[in-house]
This record gives C-alpha cells, structure tokens and sequence, in this order.
C-alpha cells in the first residue's frame, strides 16, 4: 500500500510542478509549505516519523485553518489570501462544487463537510488514530479534488493543491506506526 501511496504522490506532485512552472499556477505560501512538507516526506519514502509527525501536523492545520476561514476568523470575504471569510460565502463555494440535481442539498454539505474537517483537522494535529485519521482525510481530499475538477476545473483544484495533501495525507496514513523512534528509520523486515 505504502509503494502505490508513494507513487500516486509522486504523481500528484510532478502534475503540480509543472502546473505551477508552465501554465503559471500559483498557490499560496502556506499550501505552499505543506507541498514541500510532503515532496520531503516522499523523498524519505516516508520513513522518517518526524518528516511524518510534521505532514500530519501541517494538514490538520490546513483543515484547521480552512475551517476558521469559513466563519471569518482570517478575515473578511474578499480580503488578500481569505477564500471564503464567511460561512454564507462557503456554502455559495459548495453549491458551486454540486450538480445541480443535488442543490438541495447544499447547506447540509457544507455543514458536514465543515464538521469532518474540523474534527479530522484536530486529531490530525494531536495525533489521534494516525492511520485511520489520515486515511479519512485522505479520501476527504479526494472527494473535493473531484468535485473540484468536475465543476470549477483543473486550475481551481490546484490553486489549493487539492491531490497533493490527498495523497500526502495517504502516505502518512500507510507510514502510521505507534512505539518507534521519532528520528529512526523503519526497518522492513526480510522475506522469509
């Protein structure tokens, strides 16, 4: 699980490099540190528990963030580097993200989806159940990276590097591992 966790990172990251460098997408500086903090995380094919403890860490803090952006703790709606500053702005957001047959349905997606961030974003941070913990973040991120990609397109999805914290999020899921040491490299154990 770990070899194709590490292969679609590799993959999430090269599509957003080069997204980046030739179609001049740009992300924010704090997306910007957690892409990093998961291209060194693959570079250590996710060996390292500390590289790890800090992925972890930066996506709950991302969710944790986006959550206070959503009730205007950041700031306003419109203000430099606020996505939504409201939770009414929020919702027109997941209305946009909907096909139009699930309209309906708009506030109490934008709730739920709210609350799992909200939670994941905080046990992320504290640690709580590493392995279950990121595997729900990580197919969280998938369902927005699809819901993203089908309605407001590639270049919204990647402005928030939407595949890269998914994948990110599922390498840290398959490298999860309680009683080792934070510095040491995991030994795999030899075929018999």
């Amino acid at each position: 699980m770990r070899t194709a966790a590490m292969v679609l990172t590799g993959v999430a990251l090269t599509v957003e490099l080069i997204w980046i460098l030739f179609m001049h997408g740009a992300i924010g500086w704090i997306t910007a540190v957690a892409v990093a903090c998961v291209a060194i995380q693959l570079g250590t094919a996710a060996r390292i528990r500390a590289i790890n403890i800090v992925v972890r860490t930066a996506l709950g803090l991302l969710l944790l963030g986006s959550v206070a952006d959503r009730f205007g703790f950041l700031g306003a709606p419109g203000d430099p580097g606020i996505s939504w500053g409201s939770f009414d702005a929020f919702t027109d957001y997941t209305r946009s993200l909907l096909p139009t047959f699930l309209h309906a349905l708009t506030s109490p997606a934008a709730v739920t989806a709210t609350a799992l961030e909200a939670v994941l974003g905080l046990a992320l941070v504290v640690g709580f159940a590493t392995r279950a913990t990121a595997s729900a973040t990580s197919a969280l991120l998938a369902a927005f990276a699809l819901a993203m990609l089908t309605s407001v397109g590639f270049d919204d999805m990647s402005g928030y590097a939407v595949t890269v914290l998914a994948t990110g999020a599922l390498l840290t899921a398959t490298a999860a591992r309680d009683g080792h040491r934070v510095f040491a490299y995991r030994r795999t154990p030899a075929p018999a």
